[in-house]
């Protein structure tokens, strides 16, 4: 079912947006709460439900000629999911996803989407658990161990996820993992060198990943995670 939807947003309506894919029924499109509002994003709860609504934002018009050959960060994000899904991975179920139209001064989003709300069920991010120091030893070799396999499997595969670091997995009580914001690209064999290349920066930078200069990952997670890196050609 394609519709066009419009969002009430602080306190203002959105742009319009071409939504293709929906299983949700709600009367009126709300954003009650801001939990995120930054560059790259906005994200709110939706209509006071245990979803979560992700804002796409435009950082040029140029992200808008992306969109035509789907290659833009929403599609990206989207298509992610599907792909680490048939990798095995859990991330969060989208209900909805919608298409920025046209752009001009009053459009500031590419696109956005519906997902589950982790926090509803029991997950936090990874990041937040690691610098609040929740986690005990044997939690936390498990978290890393999922992380780590996970990383290969997406490796093995010609995967990159370019952008990926401790705030883009949620974990539990019980160890399990969800990925989040799955910008992902995949690699043809031919392309080898640039995927090695890729893979490898991606991997380095997580290794090395700091908030407020605190490392946020152990010597030996470090270790196990550079064995991930590709020999360079």
């Amino acid at each position: 079912m394609i519709k066009l939807s419009t969002f009430h947003l602080l306190n203002k309506r959105t742009q319009f947006f071409l939504t293709t894919r929906s299983n949700l029924k709600f009367k009126e499109n709300l954003v009650n709460d801001i939990l995120v509002d930054h560059t790259p994003s906005l994200v709110g709860i939706f209509n006071d439900s245990k979803l979560i609504i992700k804002f796409i934002r435009a950082r040029s018009w140029h992200e808008y000629l992306k969109l035509l050959w789907n290659h833009s960060r929403i599609t990206k994000e989207v298509e992610g999911s599907n792909l680490l899904t048939k990798l095995g991975l859990r991330v969060p179920e989208i209900h909805e996803v919608g298409y920025g139209i046209i752009p001009n001064v009053n459009h500031e989003f590419l696109g956005y989407y519906v997902m589950e709300n982790l926090i509803q069920s029991g997950f936090q991010e990874l990041s937040k658990l690691i610098k609040e120091d929740t986690l005990n030893e044997a939690l936390r070799g498990i978290i890393m161990k999922s992380i780590y396999d996970g990383l290969k499997s997406m490796r093995d595969n010609h995967i990159v996820f370019s952008d990926f670091h401790l705030d883009n997995v949620f974990a539990n009580s019980r160890g399990e993992i969800v990925w989040i914001d799955a910008g992902v690209t995949t690699y043809r064999s031919f392309n080898t060198k640039k995927f090695t290349k890729k893979h490898n920066h991606s991997i380095s930078r997580y290794i090395n990943y700091s908030y407020s200069g605190q490392q946020l990952l152990l010597p030996p997670e470090k270790t196990m995670f550079s064995s991930l890196l590709l020999p360079i050609e």
